[in-house]
């Protein structure tokens, strides 16, 4: 074969393909497309907006008596990360720090106290905090006909909004039972305060305990896709019987 023949076919088959090139770059390009798409779409979906300026309470539990005090609520657009309670023999005030929650999601360096709950009184003041970048969302302790401890159910503002949205199956036993009324704890959980869940990520306070105490075990949860942003009281003497308030977490799509 010459070396024009020769160059003839290169060329012919050069021609041959490409209407073959076409079609796989448009299919490679499409592809790219759609992984750009999915690496996108969770990171949009998280985003969290804004806490809700609507507060519901779930009955942390008491005694009968005492009359209501003020509300001790985080100012708008901030969340609970860690709480302190005055006491004496009993219970008597109980205040929250607050901070606020950006729009993406993550939990800003301001802190603000809010007013107490509760009756004036005691001497010893208590702390218990979530660790940095966490919020409360609950509290599990004992209660009688008033509070004997509490230590606060911490959780990732990001966890919370994944089980609203149903990305962590089989969690959220806990927020079905308290919307029962149902103040008993779940045996199949290691309840004891200060222990960290790794598997569920939740995490808990250290206890905040009045001085002999006894009562039986109490538990207030807020319901999935919430977080705690205040505390309400009944009180006497003393702190009597004990709520959390909680605001949904509301984000864009």
């Amino acid at each position: 074969m010459s070396t024009s023949d020769e160059g003839k076919v290169r060329s012919a088959d050069r021609t041959s393909l490409k209407p073959r090139w076409k079609p796989a770059m448009a299919v490679l390009g499409s592809l790219f497309l759609l992984a750009l798409v999915a690496l996108a779409i969770p990171q949009y979906r998280d985003i969290i907006l804004q806490v809700s300026c609507d507060r519901v309470e779930r009955d942390f539990g008491g005694g009968p008596g005492g009359r209501p005090s003020p509300d001790a609520q985080c100012d708008s657009g901030f969340v609970a990360v860690g709480f302190h309670v005055q006491t004496g023999e009993y219970y008597n005030e109980a205040w929250l720090d607050c901070a606020p929650l950006r729009s993406d999601g993550t939990l800003g360096e301001e802190r603000r106290m809010t007013g107490r709950t509760g009756s004036p009184g005691g001497q010893m003041i208590h702390d218990a905090r979530c660790s940095p970048g966490h919020a409360l969302r609950g509290l599990r302790g004992r209660t009688g006909s008033s509070i004997d401890e509490a230590a606060g159910v911490c959780s990732g503002l990001r966890d919370m909004m994944r089980e609203r949205m149903g990305d962590r199956r089989g969690e959220g036993r806990e927020d079905r039972r308290v919307d029962r009324g149902d103040n008993r704890r779940d045996d199949r959980r290691d309840d004891r305060p200060g222990q960290r869940f790794d598997a569920s990520g939740m995490e808990m306070t250290e206890p905040v305990t009045r001085p002999r105490p006894g009562g039986r075990p109490a538990e207030a949860v807020c319901p999935a896709g919430s977080v705690l942003t205040g505390f309400r009281s009944k009180s006497g003497a003393w702190m009597d019987h004990l709520w959390i308030l909680c605001s949904d977490l509301q984000r864009s799509y």
